[in-house]
């Protein structure tokens, strides 16, 4: 994970670091584990993530990154959608201290009307997240 670690940090995001993603890829679940997105696919997740670290630092309130690659066995395993973008490390679903994910989502759709990126957004009120992924067509859904 040193390869990711570096590369992580010259991409200069200013409110995360490679931690918050490597110990998601760690992660297991229903006895399937997560694996680390191979390389070729690092790059997707700047496009996302420079549009949530500015999301951070306009709500300057801490973000937590609830969810980001998943390998497709562990995909599978947490009930993800069989074309789900974090496949492809391109979407994340976060959730904000002191922040609604109403807020959180409204503040996306509002950014995407202004052409601040183009991408899918899945609003979970209950889980209390928002899915935000830059796949290069807009999509908006409302989960559980």
């Amino acid at each position: 994970m040193n390869a990711f670690n570096e590369w992580f940090a010259a991409q200069g995001f200013r409110h995360f670091g490679a931690g918050e993603f490597t110990a998601y890829f760690a992660r297991e679940r229903k006895g399937v584990k997560n694996s680390p997105p191979p390389k070729r696919l690092w790059k997707n997740i700047v496009p996302t993530l420079r549009v949530v670290d500015e999301l951070r630092a306009s709500f300057g309130k801490p973000c937590h990154i609830l969810s980001s690659y998943r390998s497709p066995d562990y995909n599978r395993a947490v009930g993800g959608a069989s074309l789900s973008q974090h496949l492809e490390f391109n979407a994340l679903d976060i959730a904000f201290d002191g922040v609604s994910p109403k807020q959180v989502y409204d503040q996306l759709i509002e950014w995407r009307k202004t052409g601040k990126f183009t991408g899918g957004l899945g609003f979970y009120p209950s889980s209390g997240f928002v899915h935000i992924d830059t796949r290069g067509r807009n999509a908006t859904w409302k989960g559980k």
